[in-house]
């Protein structure tokens, strides 16, 4: 077997003496094993400085709004933020259309005839003493 000196951190030094002692082995064979795995794995690619690694890519479904109409974009924001804030309101529905997706869509009634108080009908008109 072949010394060599190495120049260590105090600090890795320091684990790495806590560590023999908790394994109750040496300092040595420690350094020894680490170097061994990290020769296993092979080669890593080298990174480049300033370059970074790829990001992951996730298929999120059908876009909830087109990004270049900023109007259409604001509102869903804003919808979503009042809904963090404040819950969802009474009218909106929030099943799942597809995986991963909720479909957003106001749960209106239609009037077919909206009240107008001016034009009330004869029998809203009527009270229990107009009946004959």
């Amino acid at each position: 077997m072949k010394k060599t000196t190495l120049n260590i951190d105090e600090a890795i030094m320091a684990r790495l003496k806590e560590e023999a002692i908790r394994r109750k082995t040496t300092m040595g064979a420690l350094v020894e094993a680490g170097i061994r795995k990290i020769l296993a794995e092979g080669e890593a690619p080298a990174v480049v400085a300033g370059e970074l690694p790829p990001l992951p890519i996730a298929n999120m479904g059908e876009p909830l709004v087109d990004i270049a109409d900023r109007e259409a974009l604001y509102e869903v924001l804003d919808r979503e933020r009042d809904e963090r804030l404040y819950g969802r309101p009474p009218g909106i529905a929030g099943e799942r259309d597809a995986p991963g997706r909720r479909r957003r869509e106001l749960a209106v009634a239609e009037d077919p005839a909206p009240y107008d108080a001016g034009e009330a009908s004869e029998t809203e008109t009527r009270g229990p003493a107009d009946d004959d």
